[in-house]
């Protein structure tokens, strides 16, 4: 049996004090079987059709935020209220240290860069332009579109 909920209304709207746009779509979370799915007006499902990479990518973004605002002190405290290891959230936010390229490539499924969850849990370096060299020995597909021998 599914579950089906409709989630705001349309809205769009500037909030000043934190510098951000905020945005509200009605949404349908429909739940079968224990797997939930997001379904947008258009029809796009969204949450089904992203890669673990991707949701680590956007978990690791929103844990630094809670950290940068002092919602949470420390990683373990974090780490607890998000009923996670402290290991898991260090490794999700050292992803938001990838070269912008490398994110925008991942987030938006533009090609340039097809890696994998697995590939960026790995120690990597933290300079954009040596990022670039080591993720290539693991990436499945990079910008200049040929994988290394």
């Amino acid at each position: 049996m599914a579950i089906v909920k409709k989630v705001g209304e349309e809205t769009v709207e500037f909030l000043e004090e934190e510098n951000l746009i905020k945005v509200t779509i009605p949404i349908k979370i429909i739940r079968r079987g224990g797997k939930s799915t997001i379904s947008t007006p258009d029809g796009m499902v969204g949450h089904e059709e992203m890669e673990a990479l991707q949701r680590a990518l956007i978990q690791g973004h929103r844990w630094i935020k809670l950290l940068e605002n002092g919602k949470f002190q420390n990683l373990e405290i974090l780490a607890k209220k998000e009923k996670t290891d402290k290991s898991r959230v260090a490794k999700l936010i050292r992803l938001t240290c990838l070269a912008p390229d490398i994110q925008e490539a991942i987030l938006c499924n533009t090609g340039a860069w097809i890696l994998t969850l697995k590939d960026c849990m790995k120690p990597f370096p933290m300079l954009w332009t040596e990022q670039r060299d080591h993720f290539k020995k693991s990436a499945l597909i990079f910008p200049d579109g040929n994988k290394d021998e």
